[in-house]
């Protein structure tokens, strides 16, 4: 279990930012926190940026798949994400709003640390660079998402005077570089691993992890082999052998775990088990698979379904990637000792119920093992950032792109498709002989490996595939149960899409944003 002491420090610092930060930090004024009264002990530079911590976790973040192919978000309560998948959002949903003010929010707070640091008297000068490591790891990683999700954004790397407010865009290509800059120049300040009382705390691997991934997103293939490498060589992380346990809260201190958001029971709670669960685990059922996302799982022989003689479609979920049953509850699973069987008569969980399922399938994937308390602290159970898996399919992507195709390259997938209780069959020269065949692999694996973490939004950006997979009709179940539904005898239509391939591959800058900021300018389309 992840130790109190640092969930405590977190619950300190948001209670002290509650009572003194009333302003809006993505427009973070001189006197914010950098005052006389502060910045005077060791002490408060570990609060400042242990509190930067709290903004990995969020609603918005974890609705983030609903924006993808591989979910579906029925209510647009607490996050009206539903809009951003089916094509109708505008400037002002809130989703954008509440993304850029939640990411610029964690920038300005890391701000706050780069720039007031220094005012500490006598600290320690291994601490000084440890904690400036963490908060410009926890920056670098807010302006990962901004520019894969908005594109061209502000680049801030101080605290704004008033007359600095209005600030134009920088082209995506200088802030990623600023990134790749900043995590380069902390991985050496930052430990390899923390004692347990610091657990949770940013790593030189997060450091390098976080590297791989903006390299391999900007399709800077060698730089990505290379980094994701360096992780590999620490000799730190490893896959771990229960898949579901990295999720449902019992495996916290996990040698897969990178970076997480972290929780704790009754001191730092979270809803997630509301969103995520079926109606008779007390959950609302808000984040759900579809259609798309069951199909994506092969065989148990490898073979995708449209390929191999065992898929029946008859007894779609049998002889398939376990996987499958880890991520997603099909009719007749278990959880939490719980039977989930929406073809039953009279299951609270059924189509068509309250707080129901819309598409027939639910996540088990975050499921945590206890739940108790109301729906806005039912889990404890942390949720991932960056896991070793990513890292071992990035070194394995990066390859496969820049054509250096070797038995590491097969090693690394394996590593992640051949976990205990996984075993899927190895992939190798015989069966992923060239480029393309090894391409379709590893965007295969990562899709059925991440589901309701945000890589699946980046990667069929970066892929672009998003004008395929986006638009149309966003399936659900084969409804074969329920004779009084009209769509008896045939695929569940949870909802139509719409994706415009020269405006949805960006979100637009929020409409908010747009009215404070004079010099700021639209993404096309929007």
């Amino acid at each position: 279990m992840i130790h109190k002491s640092y969930i405590k420090i977190l619950t300190a610092a948001i209670l002290f930012c509650m009572a003194g930060c009333s302003k809006d930090l993505d427009r973070q004024p001189l006197d914010n926190l950098g005052n006389t009264t502060y910045w005077s002990s060791q002490e408060d530079a570990e609060r400042t940026v242990t509190e930067i911590y709290r903004y990995l976790g969020s609603n918005e973040r974890f609705f983030i798949s609903c924006a993808t192919d591989d979910s579906y978000s029925w209510s647009n309560w607490p996050v009206d994400i539903q809009f951003v998948a089916n094509g109708s959002a505008t400037p002002g949903t809130g989703t954008f709003g509440n993304f850029w003010k939640n990411l610029y929010q964690q920038v300005a707070r890391a701000n706050d640390v780069t720039d007031n640091i220094d005012r500490v008297p006598n600290l320690d000068p291994v601490i000084k660079a440890r904690l400036l490591g963490e908060a410009r790891f926890l920056r670098a990683y807010a302006y990962q998402q901004l520019t894969g999700l908005f594109g061209d954004v502000p680049l801030i790397t101080h605290i704004q005077a008033p007359e600095e407010f209005d600030i134009e865009k920088t082209p995506k290509a200088e802030v990623v570089q600023f990134i790749l800059d900043e995590l380069s120049a902390i991985s050496n300040d930052l430990p390899e691993t923390y004692a347990a009382s610091e657990y949770g705390r940013i790593t030189k691997g997060a450091a390098l992890a976080l590297k791989a991934r903006v390299e391999l997103y900007n399709e800077r293939w060698q730089e990505a082999a290379e980094t994701a490498k360096q992780v590999m060589d620490l000799g730190v992380y490893q896959i771990d052998n229960n898949y579901l346990s990295l999720f449902n809260g019992d495996n916290k201190q996990s040698k897969e775990i990178i970076v997480s958001a972290q929780y704790l029971p009754n001191v730092y709670p979270n809803p997630n088990a509301t969103w995520i669960g079926a109606p008779s685990l007390a959950g609302w059922g808000q984040i759900v698979p579809l259609k798309s996302l069951v199909d994506a799982y092969e065989c148990v022989d490898g073979l995708p379904i449209d390929e191999s003689p065992l898929y029946d479609a008859n007894r779609p979920f049998e002889n398939r990637d376990p996987r499958l049953t880890l991520t997603i509850v099909v009719p007749g699973t278990q959880v939490n000792n719980t039977v989930i069987d929406i073809t039953k008569p009279g299951s609270p969980d059924a189509l068509g119920q309250s707080n129901a399922s819309f598409s027939g399938y639910y996540y088990k994937k975050y499921v945590p093992t206890t739940i108790s308390g109301g729906w806005e602290t039912s889990s404890a159970a942390d949720v991932m950032i960056l896991r070793y898996a990513e890292v071992l399919l990035t070194y394995a992507e990066a390859k496969i792109e820049s054509g250096q195709i070797d038995q590491s390259v097969y090693d690394a997938i394996n590593q992640v498709r051949q976990r205990n209780g996984v075993n899927m069959p190895a992939a190798t020269t015989a069966t992923h002989p060239d480029q393309n065949a090894l391409r379709e692999l590893i965007r295969r694996e990562r899709h059925v490996e991440f589901p309701v973490e945000d890589n699946r939004l980046f990667d069929i950006r970066r892929w672009r595939i998003a004008e395929q997979v986006m638009p149309g009709r966003a399936l659900g179940i084969f409804n074969n149960f329920d004779s009084s539904r009209s769509d008896y005898n045939n695929y569940v239509l949870v909802e139509t899409r719409n994706f415009n391939p020269s405006r949805d591959y960006l979100w637009p800058i929020p409409a908010n944003e747009i009215s404070l900021n004079g010099s700021i300018t639209q993404n096309p389309g929007w």
